[in-house]
């Protein structure tokens, strides 16, 4: 099985560059970063997952993710990808059996938006009640860069001016989200 189960909770500088740049469409790995809270603790855990022949997001609910007692739990993905149909729907399913979640979905760059499958799943994804985000990672950028990389790593990747295409795909998720509520 060729997935990437981090044995660190870091990613690295390059990784994170180019893996979650907006403007690069020639990748198709995706990268799950999450940060994730139980109840009202002040204190987070983070994580990442890589996919290889498994999607990361269904390895992470599947694989990853415990269910601690009747606790709250806030989590937060910054993906490079969104998800595709099949994901969309296993999420959902997910927070369907698990109403004590909520999972804040923020993604890089849009997978097959041209799909309408693809884009059923996410108008159906985001109207989901324990969805209370799914939008670009324009402002998360920067955070993902101070929170989930190593500090003091010889290897300076500073992050780009994404402005540009963050705003392109931005607004395209803001389209496919819209056409649903219309």
């Amino acid at each position: 099985l060729k997935f990437l189960f981090c044995c660190s909770m870091y990613v690295s500088r390059r990784a994170l560059r180019e893996q979650f740049d907006p403007r690069e469409v020639r990748r198709r790995e995706t990268y799950l970063l999450c940060q994730l809270q139980w109840g009202n603790s002040d204190r987070f855990w983070i994580h990442w997952v890589r996919n290889g022949h498994r999607h990361a997001e269904e390895y992470f609910l599947e694989e990853i993710f415990e269910l601690r007692s009747s606790n709250f739990c806030d989590i937060t993905w910054y993906l490079s990808w969104s998800p595709c149909a099949d994901c969309c729907y296993s999420i959902q399913d997910f927070l369907e059996r698990h109403p004590n979640v909520n999972i804040d979905i923020r993604v890089a760059r849009l997978y097959l938006a041209d799909d309408e499958e693809t884009r059923n799943g996410l108008r159906d994804l985001a109207s989901l009640q324990g969805v209370n985000h799914l939008a670009s990672i324009s402002p998360d950028y920067n955070y993902c860069w101070d929170t989930f990389t190593q500090r003091h790593v010889n290897y300076d990747f500073p992050p780009m001016d994404f402005e540009p295409a963050i705003t392109r795909n931005s607004l395209m998720l803001d389209n496919i989200l819209e056409v649903g509520t219309l």
